[in-house]
């Protein structure tokens, strides 16, 4: 069954625009069609009662557990290409809460503040198709850009951990430090990798912690996946 994201009025389903044109002219809905739609963090089954005007209302609620426990956020660092769009497509499909778009030393990828809201908006889309097809109640937050150097601090959790290709062993230092029950952030740095004095001052004045991925040196997109993998089902356990 087709699935949106909707507002719910009373008992009434509201469909943003793009949305209401994918139901009726790409899924050709008719009158009695069921719909699914999450509003509020809650899945209701729907029907169509009404066409023109296009009229949605909520036949019941579907009980679902879909999201992880604890909010995750993922720190990725600017990347050339598509890799960021790929990024956000799999962090959400792995139950990212928030995706924080970094500026670093070493990134090679710069956006010019002209393109960038419509580039953020890009990305939304990317990420409520994900969540739509990965059955989530929500659609991670996509944050950015924000300088490595001076990271709010309302965008930090409760562990904050970095993936470093110095601390390159066994995986066991980023199990370790994965706790249900408390927020938790992660950071993917660029192709180049992070700077010391950017790991020093992360560590330093920003509270994060050092942790490995594993014996190999993975690619920036290959790290942020593989990162949330393993956090989604140390949580999920």
């Amino acid at each position: 069954m087709q699935r949106y994201f909707a507002n719910k009025v009373g008992e009434n389903i509201i469909l943003g625009d793009g949305d209401v044109h994918h139901l009726l002219h790409v899924m050709r809905a008719k009158k009695g069609d069921e719909i699914e739609a999450v509003a509020d963090n809650k899945l209701y089954a729907c029907i169509i009662e009404s066409i023109s005007p296009l009229v949605i209302k909520t036949n019941y609620e579907i009980p679902t557990d879909s999201e992880l426990k604890e909010d995750v956020t993922l720190f990725f660092a600017l990347a050339k290409g598509e890799k960021i769009d790929f990024v956000i497509q799999k962090a959400t499909e792995l139950g990212a809460g928030r995706i924080v778009l970094l500026k670093t030393e070493r990134c090679v990828v710069k956006f010019e503040e002209k393109n960038l809201k419509h580039k953020l908006e890009r990305f939304e889309k990317i990420a409520k198709e994900a969540s739509e097809q990965s059955h989530r109640l929500r659609i991670p937050g996509i944050v950015g850009v924000v300088d490595i150097k001076n990271i709010p601090q309302d965008l930090l959790a409760e562990v904050n951990l970095i993936a470093y290709e110095k601390e390159a062993g066994q995986t066991d230092s980023l199990i370790s430090h994965i706790e249900k029950g408390k927020t938790l952030s992660v950071m993917i740095g660029p192709e180049g990798g992070f700077s010391e004095e950017e790991v020093k001052t992360l560590v330093n004045k920003y509270g994060f912690v050092t942790v490995s991925l594993g014996k190999r040196i993975l690619r920036t997109e290959t790290a942020a996946v593989y990162a949330l993998s393993v956090i989604g089902a140390l949580l999920e356990k």
